[in-house]
């Protein structure tokens, strides 16, 4: 078996752990560029968001290094999602593939676990064994590389060479993928904290926080959003994804996410009453929690053409306008300017500066801010 999976954010990392300790070969594209992207364009109905496109780009270059297999992550949802897989494999059959595909919930996975079955012999203790170690060393692997960048997020606001610790973590991103067992992890593991404690961080600095909101794809592949959440960081910008590649796989393989739907759908209740899809109800619930937790803005990013984030768009708005929180929306798709959306979140940064500041100085006896200023 040679599976192919598409790329966002960290997550191929435990995938391509877990698959290859369960006995199949990995097929491992190069990272996301313009090409592929343009080739998932090109194949991709008019109007399908660019998630839809990436990840089909992606996987027709999986199809031609020579994978036989296909796993998506999809599921029966109110939005196009659930559609991805069953859509995306009638385009690259019509192409001449000739291939297996897999979506990652409940109804396939008993197809799924036969097959993984089959690389063992028919042995379902040598299976169970196997499969233990491939989850284990997956698990381990993704939260390694989760902790590195969320000690990242934290120091690249606060230390003189931000680009620096960029490399660090950038480093066991790389060298962790072929790590063979946990033990090895823990030593790269070891090696990027001991690495990242020899800078110096400025303690005194109160940067910016800003919560990244919107939909899982657009947050979590840098490629799209342009490396938002470090361009952010040189900023001079505390940046809190509302999730992560590790988070969202946690989320999405157990129950452990349902006390966190439950706070969100409590958060967002005065604005909006249910989830259509696209992390629409997710994004308002963070913006409510953002607010009351003292953040300076939020940004929401989302693709161009998905229903539900332009659908909640408004309210969003709404709703921050009413908390005295900013909201910046980033509508992404392949023909998004990078100078353009760098100078919108640059204008952005300053606003909350000057907000800020304005605030500060309202804070000091005597001090009022200037009529002048822009409330």
């Amino acid at each position: 078996m040679k599976v192919g999976f598409p790329y966002m954010g960290d997550l191929q990392v435990p995938l391509a752990a877990v698959m290859s300790g369960l006995g199949a070969e990995v097929v491992k594209p190069p990272r996301l560029d313009a090409r592929i992207l343009a080739v998932g364009a090109r194949l991709s109905p008019e109007g399908m968001c660019i998630p839809f496109k990436t990840t089909l780009g992606v996987m027709e270059r999986n199809l031609e290094l020579g994978a036989d297999t296909l796993i998506y992550s999809s599921g029966y949802w109110s939005c196009r999602f659930g559609y991805y897989g069953l859509l995306q494999s009638v385009i690259l059959r019509d192409l001449g593939h000739s291939f297996r595909r897999f979506e990652l919930h409940g109804a396939r996975l008993p197809q799924l676990v036969r097959e993984v079955l089959a690389l063992s012999g028919g042995n379902y203790a040598r299976m169970a064994v196997r499969a233990a170690r491939a989850v284990r060393l997956g698990w381990y692997k993704s939260a390694a590389v989760d902790s590195a960048a969320a000690r990242e997020r934290w120091m690249r606001p606060r230390v003189a060479e931000p680009r620096r610790v960029g490399a660090i973590v950038d480093r066991l991103r790389r060298d962790i993928v072929d790590a063979s067992s946990v033990r090895a992890g823990r030593a790269l593991r070891a090696r990027t904290d001991r690495d990242l404690a020899a800078i110096t961080v400025e303690d005194s600095r109160r940067p910016l926080r800003i919560r990244l909101v919107g939909e899982s794809y657009c947050v979590l592949e840098p490629f799209i959003n342009f490396d938002i959440v470090r361009r952010l960081g040189d900023m001079g910008v505390e940046v809190h994804p509302f999730e992560t590649a590790h988070e969202w796989l946690g989320f999405h393989s157990s129950r452990l996410g349902r006390g966190q739907i439950r706070r969100l759908e409590q958060a967002s209740a005065p604005w909006w009453r249910m989830c259509l899809g696209g992390e629409d109800q997710s994004a308002l619930g963070w913006l409510v929690i953002s607010a009351r937790d003292g953040f300076d803005g939020v940004i929401h990013l989302h693709p161009f053409a998905c229903m539900p984030s332009t659908s909640v768009l408004p309210v969003l708005e709404r709703a921050g306008t009413e908390l005295g929180i900013p909201l910046l929306s980033l509508a992404l798709d392949e023909h998004t300017s990078e100078a353009g959306m760098v100078t919108r979140i640059e204008a952005f940064v300053s606003l909350l500066e000057r907000r800020r500041q304005r605030r500060s100085a309202t804070a000091r006896p005597g001090l009022r801010p200037s009529p002048a200023q822009p409330g």
